[in-house]
Formats: C-alpha cells, structure tokens, sequence
C-alpha cells in the first residue's frame, strides 16, 4: 500500500501557505508559462492568449465553486443563498472546467476596453463589448491543452496531500491503496511541523492521488508531442476522450455510505454525467479535426502574432516541426 503524507501548512511570519494552495497556483503559473512559450514557438498572438487565458481562469474559478454548490451540496445552498459566492469553500473539477469553457465562449464573442483610466491608482476599470468578428476558440482551446495535464499534476498533488477526495475502503494490501491512519494519529498529525509519512491501518482509495498518478501519463504522452506539428484540435480530442473514461470509472470508487457522500443523480454523480458529455465532446472534436484537414484550413492561422511582432520574440525552444 501507499503511505499516508502529511505535509502541514508553511508559516511564515505572521503568513500561513496552505500545501493545498501553492500547489495549485504552481499550477497556474506553471501552465501559463508553457503555453506562452509554445505559442510564441508556433507564432501566435500572445496578446490574444493572454486575454483567452484570463477569462479562462476567471471564469473557471467562480464555476469551480458555483456548481460545486449547485449539484454537490445542494441543501447547503438552499440554507445559506449566500455560499454560492464564498470561493474558498469548495472547488469543483468539473465545475471549473465547466466555468472555462463559459469563459472561452465568452471570450469569443466579448472583449474588454478601458472604461476609466486612474494613473495615480496605477490602474484601469473595464467595460465589456461585443466583438466586432467573433474570435475563434480552437487555436487556443488547443494550445491549452496541450500544457495543462502538466498544470493538472499539481492541481491533484494539492488534493493528495489534503486528501480531500476519499475513496471507499480497500482491502488490506491493494497495490493503490492509501494506509490511512486512525483518528488519533490523524489529531496527532496537525501538530506535526515537517511532512510525515504515516503507515496507517486504514487501507482506502485516495482519488486525488489516482487521478494524479493518471496526469502523469497523460502529460508525459502530450509533452513527447510538443516537437511535432499536430491537426489543431488534436489535444482537445486526446484529453477529452482520455481523461473522460479514467474519471468516469474512478467515481465508482467514491465514498456512499457517508453524510459527506457526493450525491447521486440517477445512481451517477454529477462529474460522471459530464464525463459522458465529454466524451461525446472528443468524438465530435475528432469528427472536426479530419473535417478541417480535409478543408486544408486551419484556425491556427486567425490567431497568428501581427506582422513583425514574432521576430521580436524569436523561438529560443525546441522548433517546431
């Protein structure tokens, strides 16, 4: 079995950094970082990117906890309205990707303008209006993915080292199996000061952990593609019908039994319904990639940088080929 981890918060001075949190924004930083530099490889606009990855993540963050009021603690909401706007109570995987295609497609058809400029504030209030020329989603949506299992390893190291995602009870041994420790030793644990390895008694699925381990794969396999030149929508259609069927079978490992259980629509959770409209997503995304190879378009090119701009930054990584 797999040792329990405790790594406790960081402290310092009068801060406190959650394990949880700088893992997740090491995520963030991480992945935006790497699709900048591959889209100044491959020429793209960086403005444009910037822009897109912005309302991406806003975007995700406030569904990310939105929907994980609306479907995953219902009855909360109902007695406190007010929680659907708390963003630090809870966050969603799927609520958040949810919210990121939101904010893509909004993207698309949205921009933002400077409403008001305060220089001796140092900054600038916006206004939103609708596009002259839709922008196209793909080019980007494409680029994202094909960096953000790297980010996701981080995202789902978070949730293994807080072990938010329990699983159902394992028999003693199982190869992917967490020791989870007592309750005793679990109290004992928050006084610890460094990062404790604990062979508990406990054997139980630790899905945060599973779906990290799965991240891996899928981000090892994406980055050997990097130096090649791949149909745009690619990356979109590998992660959707790779992630969906691994996540679809992984909820079945959920815990029932408990007041703390994700509740059921239709003997499924509500991850496991998207699951099911994801991989629908990748079939049809697999459907547009050869639609679009045979047109001999592609959309890569409606977001190319302006004239002049990509010999400014030239590519200092692998070519692309």
């Amino acid at each position: 079995m797999i040792p329990y981890i405790h790594v406790p918060d960081l402290k310092i001075g009068p801060m406190t950094l959650h394990p949880f949190g700088l893992l997740v924004a090491t995520g963030v930083v991480l992945g935006t970082y790497l699709a900048t530099r591959r889209a100044r490889q491959r020429g793209l606009d960086l403005d444009k990117l910037n822009s897109f990855i912005t309302w991406m993540l806003v975007a995700g963050f406030l569904g990310g906890h939105m929907l994980d009021q609306i479907f995953y603690h219902p009855h909360e909401l109902v007695k406190r309205p007010w929680s659907l706007f708390l963003l630090y109570e809870g966050l969603s995987s799927f609520g958040g990707f949810t919210g990121a295609i939101i904010g893509a497609v909004l993207w698309k058809y949205f921009e933002s303008v400077t409403w008001l400029r305060i220089p001796v504030l140092g900054f600038t209030i916006p206004k939103y209006r609708k596009r002259q020329v839709a922008m196209p989603i793909l080019p980007f949506a494409d680029l994202i993915l094909s960096v953000f299992p790297v980010a996701w390893i981080f995202g789902r190291s978070g949730c293994s080292v807080v072990h938010d995602h329990p699983g159902m009870k394992a028999d003693p041994g199982t190869l992917l199996a967490v020791a989870f420790p007592d309750r005793n030793t679990l109290y004992s644990l928050q006084k610890a000061t460094g990062i404790e390895l604990v062979n508990g008694t406990y054997p139980q699925f630790d899905l945060g952990l599973l779906e990290m381990m799965f991240t891996v794969v899928l981000a090892a396999f994406l980055a050997l593609t990097w130096s090649r030149k791949l149909p745009t929508g690619t990356y979109v259609a590998v992660c959707a019908l790779a992630y969906a069927p691994v996540r679809f079978a992984m909820d079945f490992l959920r815990v029932r039994d408990l007041e703390q259980a994700d509740p059921r629509y239709g003997a499924l959770t509500p991850a496991q319904w998207l699951c099911v409209a994801l991989f629908v997503l990748g079939l049809v995304m697999v459907r547009k990639v050869r639609a679009l190879q045979s047109s001999g378009i592609d959309p890569l090119d409606l977001v190319a940088a302006p004239a002049g701009v990509a010999a400014l930054s030239p590519p200092t990584d692998v070519p692309v080929t």
